[in-house]
This record gives structure tokens, C-alpha cells and sequence, in this order.
């Protein structure tokens, strides 16, 4: 003997299964913790044209401004001739984890080289954000580093 289904059986059970796979998603999702990049991330979206004219500036030094990592430290390299007129600060920053961001002030030595220890921080993906001011002028770069 067979089972015959109505096809108004059929359609409730489909309808059924999407409504409870609907509110399965929608309470994984809910689980979930949301955060923003930044804690002031509208206001730093002001900001956009100074960022933009300072990554232009920073876009013409070309490969002279370095991030690499070596024996233990994050070793940033900008241009010898404006060494010491750099003031700034070099981020590094985390996109996994908005908590481990740490800000240095960016003080290079004679020579251009800035060292950053990197004791205290998670091996993976990082993102140097360096932002100076030299000779009246304001840069702005980004390096991707890999911490073992």
C-alpha cells in the first residue's frame, strides 16, 4: 500500500522548513558579536579628504617607506632625508581583534629606521598604519606585515 500526500501537505512542509531554517539564521546571527572597526568610526569618515591628500603624499615615496619583520621587532623604514623631521605615529592594527590595535609614536633614527617590539603580539596578519607629518607636508601608509 502506498502513502499518498496531499499537495497542500507538501507545500506546508516546505513552507515550514523555510520558516524554521529562517529563524535558525536569524539567531545564529543574532549570537554573533558586532563590532565596529573603530570606536569613533563616524567621525573619522570626516576626515576622508585629509586622508586622502595625506595617502597621495605617502603614495609618492613610493617603496622608500618599509614595514618588515625581523628578530623580534617590526623594523619600519621611511626616507633618510626626512628622518628627522618625522612626527607621528605608526598603528599596528588588528582586524581580528579591535583590542590588540597598539599606537607607537613614530620617533626614526638617524638612518630612518623605526623598531617596534613585537612581544605581546598575536602571531598572523597585521596592518601597519603609519601617519607623519614632515617638512609641512602630512603622509599617510599602510604595510601588511606577517608575525610568525
Amino acid at each position: 500500500m502506498t502513502l499518498k500526500l496531499h499537495w497542500g501537505v507538501a507545500v506546508a512542509v516546505f513552507y515550514t522548513a523555510f520558516a524554521l531554517s529562517t529563524v535558525g539564521f536569524v539567531v545564529f546571527a543574532m549570537s554573533r558579536d558586532v563590532e565596529l572597526v573603530s570606536e569613533d568610526y563616524y567621525a573619522r569618515a570626516l576626515d576622508h579628504d585629509w586622508h586622502m591628500q595625506a595617502q597621495a603624499n605617502g603614495d609618492a615615496l613610493g617603496r622608500a617607506v618599509t614595514a618588515t619583520v625581523a628578530d623580534g621587532h617590526v623594523l619600519v623604514r621611511m626616507p633618510p632625508d626626512m628622518a628627522s623631521l618625522v612626527r607621528g605615529t605608526a598603528t599596528l592594527y588588528r582586524a581580528a581583534d579591535a583590542a590588540a590595535d597598539r599606537t607607537i609614536a613614530l620617533v626614526p633614527a638617524a638612518d630612518g629606521t623605526v623598531m617596534i617590539p613585537t612581544t605581546g603580539l598575536a602571531s598572523g596578519r597585521w596592518r601597519v598604519k603609519l601617519v607623519w607629518s614632515a617638512d609641512g607636508r602630512d603622509y599617510y601608509a599602510e604595510r601588511d606585515i606577517r608575525l610568525p
